[in-house]
């Protein structure tokens, strides 16, 4: 027994071995692929197995690099081989970049039958629809021209064409750079600008320029320009004046609202007018707010001119703002809890209870609110999964646990996705339980996502990376789940992720934040790559959410803010008298930034559903502790 166990073991360690050494060997292929080093390629692949599983990655590099020159039969000889993978897309995407730059109009039309997604791929393909005599590109051209952005590159050929042909004209010129306007892209309506003159457009596009920068002048508008000018200038000063000063915008829209003769844009104007006045809680503008918006049935206006009435916990405006909502809405956890807590402040305490306890029959932050102002065990609708059947994965699941072994995530990421896309609702979830196994944890939340199994707790909130967040919990006096909660918020336990704006890892750190944190504990100065270690990432941002707490006197609420937006926003955040402070869900209310507000209640309803399922905790008492809940919010909680 013993001899056959030692047996089987040095039999695993050398299938192990052998696996890990052809890995080594095709990332070193890879490499080779990417950087057009065809010589050593060839010589890796020889110690390959035929059919391995990973080629389709090194074929993509050839090619990549055999374009433009390449003919688009082999283009699509290879798409059509590895049909069953993400690669085709990119290749073909690639191929018409490659044949738009040379020229090469034929072979981008038999690799893209139809238009391609990206902007920049569409420019390239019109401009082959153009030469092959497609006048119909000329429309598509000033379709994709009319846009408040600058466009890419590769389109001015097209935009080119579409002004000799007489499509873009002035007009369509002074059209988009009203867009530029909306979309306060001043830069590029300067730059419009300059193709106005001479044109009748010239005096209203120099005005548009003004009325951005000085929006109060709109009524010192030249006599000589047209009516319809004019009226395009008061709209877009109007516009503007809203953002600026609402006030003052307010006073001269009751004042002149006749001269916007359009219909749709008064109601637009008078909308963005109530939206500013709404969330900028402008008193002076209140008596018009309310009458605009009983005549006027608008979800998210209403929604928050109740959620103001709770900051201001004026208690009888909450009840009647959240009484406009439609049924359906008013029956959203969160408008029962604050409906309950205004008829509470109104001595209505049974059928606050009633509300309450319709509120606490879900599985949000409300709900738990709800369940512990009932001193209720939290409900969370688990439903496990029963597979029907034994899984056999597809061909692309070997393909991801070879790219994830590679610790090329990414590419991993994007064949997991395309395999969810392309699979029924049951695969799906069966896909999840088997990321699951596997302990592919961001892969099984997403797979949980595309199945839609949001009752699958299992895989929506699996103990990811547990023993290190409890270590480093330990190191940093800090409970692990809340760190867990954290990254299962900040990335959904990908330890590769990165944000637009350069956050990374699990936690999701700025290189900058990482470095402060690193220095103060006298770390090693990590690096970029050291921030997709998963041992890094959760050691320095547990550190980090550790200070915060250290800095906002243990309250989580105040240091998971400042973990989404900064600590330099909390200050300005809280009431600057003691007097003047409000309870900690009103507070969570009034977070001036959806995302941070989102994120506060997420994280505290995350912890709470770990604790849950992976603790033996009760389930009950855990949202919010005693300090939180009984201090009102304000300066003072920082002495």
């Amino acid at each position: 027994m013993v001899r056959a166990a030692v047996l089987i073991a040095c039999s695993l360690m050398t299938a192990q071995s052998v696996a890990g050494n052809s890995n080594s060997t095709f990332h070193q292929a890879l490499d080779a692929a990417r950087n057009d080093d065809w010589e050593t390629l060839t010589r890796l692949e020889a110690e390959l197995d035929d059919n391995h599983p990973l080629e389709a990655y090194l074929e993509f590099h050839r090619v990549r690099a055999g374009l433009p020159e390449l003919s688009p039969e082999k283009v699509q000889a290879y798409a059509e081989r590895y049909s069953d993978s993400p690669l085709p897309g990119d290749i073909r995407d690639i191929a018409i970049v490659a044949y738009g730059q040379a020229k090469r109009w034929d072979a981008l039309l038999e690799v893209s039958e139809k238009p391609p997604g990206a902007v920049a791929l569409q420019c390239y393909f019109y401009q082959a629809k153009l030469a092959n005599g497609d006048d119909s590109a000329l429309q598509e051209a000033a379709r994709l021209w009319a846009h408040g952005s600058s466009r890419p590159t590769a389109c001015d050929p097209l935009f080119e064409a579409a002004r000799e042909a007489g499509i873009i004209d002035a007009e369509a010129i002074w059209e988009r750079q009203r867009l530029a306007f909306e979309a306060g892209n001043y830069s590029l309506m300067r730059y419009l600008n300059r193709s106005l003159e001479g044109s009748k457009f010239e005096t209203a596009g120099n005005w548009l320029k003004k009325v951005y920068r000085s929006p109060e002048e709109l009524d010192d508008l030249p006599r000589q320009l047209s009516e319809e000018h004019q009226e395009a200038l008061r709209e877009a000063g109007l516009y503007r004046w809203i953002y600026t000063d609402t006030i003052a915008a307010r006073k001269w829209f009751e004042e002149h609202e006749t001269t916007i003769t359009k219909e749709e844009a008064r109601q637009s104007l008078g909308r963005r007018l109530a939206w500013y006045s709404t969330i900028r809680g402008i008193e002076e503008n209140r008596e018009w707010l309310d009458s605009w918006l009983e005549s006027h049935s608008d979800l998210e206006l209403l929604s928050q001119r109740a959620r103001r009435a709770v900051i201001e916990q004026n208690w009888q405006a909450a009840a009647h703002w959240i009484a406009k909502l439609p049924e359906q809405e008013q029956s959203d956890s969160r408008w029962q809890y604050w409906q309950a807590r205004a008829l509470e402040a109104t001595g209505k305490e049974d059928t606050a209870r009633e509300l309450l306890q319709q509120a606490a029959q879900g599985r949000n932050f409300f709900a738990f609110l709800a369940a512990d102002r009932l001193g209720e065990p939290y409900r969370f609708s688990d439903e496990p999964y029963s597979a029907p059947a034994a899984f056999e994965a597809p061909a692309a699941v070997a393909r991801v646990k070879l790219l994830q072994e590679m610790e090329e995530d990414s590419a991993a990421h994007r064949e997991w996705l395309w395999l969810l896309w392309h699979s029924d609702e049951d695969q799906q979830r069966a896909l999840a339980d088997y990321a699951l196994k596997q302990q592919w944890y961001s892969l099984a939340v997403e797979a949980s996502i595309q199945s839609k199994s949001w009752n699958t707790l299992a895989w929506r909130f699996p103990p990811a990376y547990r023993s290190q967040f409890e270590k480093e919990g330990l190191e940093n006096e800090l409970d692990p789940w809340l760190a867990m909660a954290v990254s299962r918020r900040e990335s959904a336990f990908n330890p590769r992720a990165r944000s637009g704006v350069g956050a990374s890892g699990l936690m999701q750190l700025m290189p900058a934040t990482a470095r402060n944190v690193a220095r103060a504990a006298d770390q090693q100065r990590p690096t970029q790559a050291m921030l997709f270690d998963q041992n890094v990432n959760i050691g320095l941002g547990t550190r980090y959410l550790a200070e915060l707490l250290e800095q906002f006197n243990g309250n989580r609420l105040l240091a998971l803010a400042a973990y989404n937006a900064g600590p330099h926003r909390i200050d300005n955040w809280l009431a600057e008298e003691e007097d003047k402070g409000v309870p900690a869900d009103v507070w969570v209310e009034s977070i001036p930034f959806r995302e941070t507000r989102d994120y506060v209640q997420a994280v505290l309803t995350y912890r709470v559903l770990f604790i849950g399922l992976h603790d033996d905790q009760p389930r009950t008492a855990q949202l919010i502790n005693d300090k939180e809940s009984g201090s009102l919010y304000s300066l003072s909680m920082l002495e």
